[in-house]
């Protein structure tokens, strides 16, 4: 078994990784809620004092369209956040990594 150390991360290729995690999980996080938000719009549209009745379907194409398009600026915002941070991360650890060392991993 060989012990080794990482000593050095690439910045832009962990910003770029980072990115696409962030992505995904804020695409998965959102579709759901996309889902909740078709559902309560429609829960609404079926009450009359919400201004429900005739306008019933109006309810639940508004919470899925609002839904929607939550969904894309999170993932759009969320990649952006993710490069960024990983970025920044990725050079801190890098500075922090060559004063006390880096991490050691052990490989078979």
């Amino acid at each position: 078994m060989a012990i080794k150390s990482i000593t050095r991360i690439d910045p832009v290729q962990y910003g770029k990784v980072l990115a696409v995690l962030l992505a995904i999980i804020y695409l998965i996080m959102g579709l759901v809620m996309t889902l909740f938000m078709g559902l309560i719009g429609g829960i609404m549209a079926m009450i009359p004092e919400a201004g429900g009745g005739s306008f019933a379907g109006f309810g639940v194409g508004l919470g899925i369209g609002g839904g929607l398009a939550m969904t894309v600026a999170m993932v759009i915002f969320g990649a952006i956040f993710g490069f960024v941070m990983g970025v920044i991360g990725a050079f801190i650890y890098n500075f922090v990594a060559s004063k006390v060392g880096g991490i050691k991993i052990d490989l078979e």
